[in-house]
Parts: C-alpha cells; structure tokens; sequence
C-alpha cells in the first residue's frame, strides 16, 4: 500500500490500543515503517482537534499550486531524478484503463462471502498486473488492504490467525512464485479459516510451483488442495480490450506530459501489436514526452529508458562524491553496478558491499571507494521493506538490464560475477535469469555460464526455483553434476530435497543417487547402502531406466536379507520395503515369476508385522496387497488376484478416514488397479463405477499437484475408457481415451524413456475402442500405427518386456485394417494398465 492510500484508512488510528496492532502490520506491510504507522497515528489524533491548523496547510499548498502553474508556462520542468520510476505501478502517473471484467471478478470474488479466500492473478511481465491489482484494492471502500514484503507470508498468517485483524482485510502478496512456498501456503489457509479475508497472490504464471503447494505445506494439505486449484486463477492477457495500442499510448503520453509539465507530443500511427505488454507501450508514450517528439519503432524501448535512468545514476553518485566530471567509463562503471545489483540482490550492508566487488573494475578497489559505491548503490532504489537492497524496477527493465551488462562482459569476468554466491543470490539470478529469456535471447546463455561457476550452489538453487521454469535449469544441472566435485553428505542432504515423484526435477534426482552410489567405500555401512541403493533404484525407475533401476533394487534386497540375519527385528521392514519394490522392478522387465514370489514375499512379512504394531506397518501392508494383486494377474491367478485388490482398497479407505491428505494418492491407485481386477472376473458394472472414482480422486489431486499426479491421471483415464467402452458408452470411451494419449504427449516432452510405453498402450487402447464403437476411422487407424511404432522400438531394446506386447500391437492393426476393409473379425483384447 502506498503513502497515499495508507491516509486514506488514517481513521483507524483513532481506535484506542491498536498502535500496537499496526506497529505488527508494519512488520509485514511492502511501503511502510513503524515510524510511519506512528505518524500516521498521530495525524489523526492532529486532524481532530487542529481544524484552523489544517485549513492554513490546505491554503499554502493551494498558493504553491498556483504558483508552480505560472512558472510552468516561462520555464522547461527538470526531469525527476529516476525516469523509470515514473513507469512504476506504485507512482500511477498515467491513469488506469480498461481491465473492466477483471476488476469486477475481483470485486464479485471479494464480496462473496462464500468464496474462497485465495485468488492467483497471472500474466506474462509488464501486462500491468501489479497496477490492476492497485487498482483493485482503491475499489473496496471499508476494506484494509496490505502488500506483505517477502519474507513476511508466515509473520502475516499468525496475525491473521491471532484474531487481531480487521473484518475486511485484503493480503496482496506480489511476485508470489518467488516467495517461500510454505509460507504462501500458511497464509492461505490463514486467510480460509478467518472471517472476512482475502489474499491476492500476483505472479507471472500459474506452473509447478502453485500445482504443489500442498507438498509445501503438508500438514494443512487437504484445505490447500481444496483452494487452490485452477479455478482461482485470473489469468491477465496482454491486450486491453477496451482500447487500442494506440490509443493507449496516446493517452499515456498526455498523463506524462502533464505530470512533467512538459507539451503533450504527437503520437505517431503506426501498426502496433495488440499484444504489446501495456509497460511498453507506456515506455514508448514516456520516451515520445522526453525526446518532445513522435518516435518511429526503430528502438528498443527499454534500452532507452534505461539510457535517461543512466542521468539519475549519474546525478546521484556526484552527490555521494563517486564522482567529479561526466565521462563514458565513469558511466559504465554506475550502470555495471546497477546491472549486477538488479541480478543478484543483497540482504544487509556486508552484501551490498560484496556486490560492487563482483563487478570487475572493482574487484581490487580500495574499501573506502567500495564503501562509497554501496552507500550510493543502497540509497539509489531503497527497498520497500526497508531492508537489503531495491533495484531498479520495473522488473523488465532490471531484467533487460542485468543481461546486457553480463553480455558486455568477457567470458572469465561473466564467471566472476557469480563466483562464491549466497543461496539466496543464487536463487535470484536464475529467477531473473529465467524470467529474461521470454524477452531477453542472450538469458539462455547467461544460465549456461551460471549453471558451471558454482556447480553445488546453483543445484540447490535449481531445486528450489526449478519447477517455476520448466525444462529450462534443470538439464544444465544434470550434465554438470556428472562431472563436477561435490561432497557426498551435501548430495545426500540435497536429494533428499528433490520431491518425488517430479517430472521436471527427476532426472537432477537421478543425477545426484548416482553420485552417491558411486561414492561409497569399504567403511560406508550396509543399512545406508542399501537405503541409497533402493532411493536410486525408485529414482532410476521414475525416468525409465528400468534395466539399471532392477540391478539397483537387487543390490538393495541382497543387503537387507543380510542384515536381518544378524538383526531382524530392527531390519525386516525395510527387507519388505526393498521386496515390495524389486517385484516392480522385476515386473517392468517382464520377469514375472520371480516378481510373484518377490512380491508374495513383502506381503508375507507384512502380514507378520501388523499382528505386533497393525498402525505403524498397516500402510504398508496394504501397498504391498496392491502390487501382489498386479503380480497375480499376471500370472493368470485372477480369482486370487481380485481378493487381493480387495482387501488393500478396504485398507486404504479405512485409512483416508483418519488421514485423507496422506492416503489419497495410495486410494487412487488401488481403486485404479482394482476396476481392472473386477474386469477381468467380469464385474463390468462395478470395475465402471470403481474406474470413475479412481478418474475423479486423481483428478483432484491434478489440481494441487500436477507434476506429481499427472502420470497417474492418464493410467487411470485409459482403463476408464476401455471400462466406458464395456459399458457400451462408446463415444464417451473415445473422447476419455484421446484425453489419456494428449496427456501422454506431453509426458513424453518431458521424459521420453518414461512415458513411451504408456503412450503406446493408450494409443493402441484407441484403436481398440474404435473398433468396439464400430468406428475404425483413418485416424483411430493412424493413431494405432503410431503406437505399433513405439512398440516396435521398445521391443528392440527391452525383448524380454515388450516383445509380446509388440506382437500383440501388431495383430490389433491388423485387425482394424481388415474392420475398415468390412471384413468380419474379432475384436482383439484391449490393453488395460496396472
């Protein structure tokens, strides 16, 4: 909240005892101190009893008023020290246009008292999201609104949960993606369980990191699951609909004129974009009132503004004595300083100095000039919070800024300016980084460069910003850490960091359980072998390296058996765990009778550890009856297979009525496996309406956490659509079967050699219900093809798994020629998952 719109709710300073209250909210609150909140205080208390004090004050601005309107008519205004600032949302120098359904979706969502209390507003950089949601907030009369500084999310949720706040209470916390996820995620649910408030969160996208925040939280995950899903998201498109670029730009120019006392320029027509984000189409207006005349696109216009900001740096380091006389290499070395400022960051004065050492024409200064270079630094864009370092903002142009000056580097000074970060500089280049690439070509190459300066430090920062970029770190990371020198108890501490499943962090995953596998010595102890061994094997398996996944699990299962052998009791759960997984294994490399006694084995011990301690080990009792019941249809033990798959939905929906959030996923999956059981003993009606629930409960879990859940919803669509097809349902089947293949493609982006066999089964799944519907089209015809093809290929290298599948592929085509042919055939069996 700004000054201005803080005087606006001065009346609650008259309240008697809630100096205190906003002395907290000071605490929290993006533009404001104590010392504000006192005075602010305080001026209330003034505005009641000094009204002739007040009607003096009014009068003097009034006769300045006048005053400063007859000058402006003899006299050129001077520039305000930071150009830039006149484009930052918080000034509102040019008037708000249009947004007019957004806002009045904002304000309905609000207002009803039955909404949640969590909306996510996105949109690409310079949209104007911040200035709409300023917008917003000046557009609820009663209502306290608040922008909580980072660093502040989990101080503001134990106000709001303390009962202390007001009964209208907007949260607005920007730039949300960047924030630390649990303590976004503990306001949220603050903010759900109070009366009467509402939290905005603003960030550039809606990707990984809001799809789990659950798994940031866990132990309010359930109510997260329940509210943040996609149905809270305002996305911001680009254009305005209500005006043209060009109108906009007009408009902005007159607003900028007026504000600088300048002429209002001529805007010259042209073919703008639509599209063009409103920050430069306002850059543009603002630089047409600077140069007094129409511009003609042949520029980049950020680069511009940043070029008159150079005059404010310039200023501003003669005042702290930086420096004596204007000259190119004095100007280069203030815009090197900015440059690196808005990159890395600071949070106290020892980093800010550290900073203008990293830039190269001060890595040797004197720590009198250093010092002198930070104070200007700290003092040309203080931070809103009153701590650590602002940059120069908007973020596009930090952004733009940041990577040219890198760009002008050399290759080895590039290296320097990242050598021996903090985690949290770290973070904040890739975020910006990450965020320049949409706008900035050269970013793509910056992160190759930082990826490598500090190979440990940039993979910590990789997992925790890595699911904002998708694609984008984590490859860098992977083929760094093959080679790169790292500890081995940091790479044990940082996997156990990597969530799992992930599509996106997986392969980093895997990268790092090799290192630590290849790291042990004589003097490792068996049970962390073992432990690392079964992590490797899981995380192998997850990005289908299925041969070296099985080895892995073999090595951990010799070890356990070994260790019960002088320890049993301590060691013979984890014995049934590493059993439990290698029959997966080995069912993946289509070994299936050893799998069915591996499996038959886990189940057997788990059985015996019920009857001791039924809490502790029943979850796993009923994992380990989910997989044997796969095992024994496998073998063609259908019957047995069907009671088994019985008996672990019984347990786990037993268990989600006592934990939902943790045995959800678990409950899933067993009703998934078992409508395909209840199929197979021709329980067709039961194995529809098992196969529907299992649809919706991972449907549900999409919404909170795709990357983790989104595999999981496609296995559980494509038995869906061979149930729905049983039934008769056959359009329906269909349109459920193409849904399971798109989504496969898009695994297969991300993860090939995980998702391939998937993607075949589904498509070959098409061609099935096609034929069952009666409509074997080209295009079910082409998309059976398809699948044959990656059969063929996965065959090729793993015979012993895919070979018969291959085969089978193959004759379904055969089929749906001799069907499209009007030849009589019979309906091959569809290819339904476990």
């Amino acid at each position: 909240m700004d000054r201005g719109a803080w005087r606006r709710h001065a009346w609650w300073a008259g309240i008697p005892g809630v100096v205190a209250g906003f002395g907290a909210w000071a605490a929290v609150a993006d533009d404001k101190t104590g010392w504000t909140v006192v005075s602010a205080a305080a001026a209330g208390v003034v505005g009641g009893f000094g009204p002739t004090v007040a009607d003096r004050l009014a009068a003097k601005r009034e006769a300045r008023r006048r005053g400063e309107d007859a000058l402006r008519v003899v006299t050129s205004a001077e520039l305000p020290a930071s150009v830039a600032w006149l484009l930052h949302p918080g000034r509102e120098v040019v008037d708000f246009l249009g947004r007019g359904w957004v806002l009045r979706q904002l304000e309905s969502w609000a207002t009803d008292p039955d909404a949640v209390a969590v909306r996510l507003l996105t949109g690409a950089g310079g949209v104007g999201k911040t200035r709409l949601a300023r917008e917003f907030t000046g557009r609820l009369p009663g209502w306290r609104c608040e922008w909580i500084h980072a660093g502040a999310e989990e101080q503001t949720a134990a106000l709001i949960t303390s009962g202390g706040v007001p009964s209208r209470l907007l949260v607005v916390v920007d730039y949300a993606e960047t924030r630390d996820r649990a303590g976004v995620a503990a306001l949220v649910c603050a903010a759900q369980r109070a009366t009467g408030v509402r939290v905005l969160l603003i960030a550039r996208g809606a990707g990984l990191w809001w799809e789990t925040l659950s798994a940031a939280y866990p132990q309010q995950a359930q109510l997260l699951d329940a509210v943040t899903g996609r149905s809270q998201v305002v996305e911001l498109p680009a254009r305005i609909e209500e005006s043209e670029p060009d109108e906009i730009v007009a408009l902005a120019a007159r607003d900028f004129a007026t504000h600088l006392g300048r002429p209002v320029p001529a805007v010259e027509a042209r073919d703008r974009p639509a599209d063009t984000p409103v920050l430069r189409l306002h850059a543009e207006a603002l630089l047409t009132v600077l140069d007094g005349k129409p511009r003609h696109g042949r520029y980049d216009v950020l680069t511009e503004v940043l070029g008159h900001e150079a005059r404010y740096w310039r200023f501003a380091a003669r005042r702290a004595a930086l420096l004596t006389a204007d000259d190119p290499a004095s100007d280069a070395l203030l815009r090197q300083v900015v440059g690196v400022a808005a990159l890395l960051g600071a949070d106290g004065p020892d980093e800010v100095a550290g900073l203008v050492r990293r830039v190269p024409a001060l890595v040797a200064a004197e720590p009198e000039r250093v010092d002198r270079y930070a104070v200007w630094l700290a003092d040309l864009y203080p931070a809103a919070d009153g701590t650590g370092l602002g940059v120069v903002q908007p973020d596009l142009l930090a952004e733009t800024l940041a990577v040219r000056v890198l760009m002008d580097y050399p290759a080895a000074d590039r290296a320097r300016v990242f050598t021996g970060l903090t985690v949290g500089q770290a973070m904040r280049a890739l975020t910006v980084l990450g965020r320049a690439r949409t706008h900035q070509g050269d970013a793509a190459a910056l992160i190759e460069v930082v990826l490598g300066v500090d190979v440990p430090r940039m993979v910590e920062a990789v997992v925790r910003v890595g699911v904002q970029f998708p694609g984008v770190f984590t490859p860098g990371a992977v083929r760094l850490l093959a080679d790169a020198e790292i500890d081995l108890g940091w790479a044990r501490w940082i996997a156990e960091l990597v969530p799992r499943p992930s599509m996106e962090l997986g392969r980093l995953a895997v990268a790092l359980t090799t290192r630590i596998v290849a790291g042990f010595t004589p003097d490792t102890p068996p049970d962390v072998q073992a432990r690392w061994m079964s992590a490797h094997s899981i995380r192998l398996a997850e990005i289908g390296r299925r041969a070296e996944a099985l080895d892995a699990s073999q090595e951990a299962v010799d070890i356990r058996r070994e260790l019960t052998t002088t320890n049993r009791d301590t060691h013979l759960p984890k014995l049934a765990l590493s059993l439990n997984n290698h029959a997966v294994r080995l069912a993946e490399m289509g070994r299936h009778p050893e799998a069915l006694d591996a499996s038959q084995e886990a189940v057997d011990i788990r059985r015996e550890l019920t009857t001791t301690n039924r809490d502790t080990h029943l979850s796993d009792l009923a994992m380990s009856l989910n997989n044997h019941a796969n095992r024994l249809a496998e073998a063609g033990q259908r019957s047995d297979a069907l009671t088994t798959s019985q008996e672990a939905v019984n347990i786990r929906r037993e268990l989600t009525t006592t934990n939902r959030d943790t045995h959800l996923p678990d409950l899933a999956r067993s009703l998934n496996n078992h409508a395909v059981r209840l199929a197979e003993a021709g329980q067709h009606t039961d194995a529809l309406t098992t196969s529907q629930e299992a649809v919706n409960l991972y449907q549900e879990l999409t919404t909170t956490n795709r990357d983790a859940h989104l595999p999981d919803l496609a296995t559980s669509l494509t038995n869906y659509a061979v149930r729905l097809a049983e039934a008769g349902r056959h359009t329906d089947a269909l349109t459920t079967s193409q849904e399971a293949v798109n989504i496969r493609r898009e695994l297969t982006t991300t993860n090939r050699d995980a998702h391939l066999p998937a993607l075949a089964s589904s498509l070959w799944n098409v061609g099935y219900i096609g034929l069952m519907a009666g409509t074997v089209t080209d295009e079910v015809i082409a998309l059976t093809a398809e699948g044959v093809r990656y059969f063929d290929e996965l065959a090729a290298a793993f015979p012993a798994t895919f070979e018969k599948r291959r085969q089978a592929a193959r004759d379904a085509l055969d089929v749906l020629h001799s069907a499209a042919a009007g030849t009589d055939v019979n309906q091959p069996l569809p290819d339904t998952e476990g």
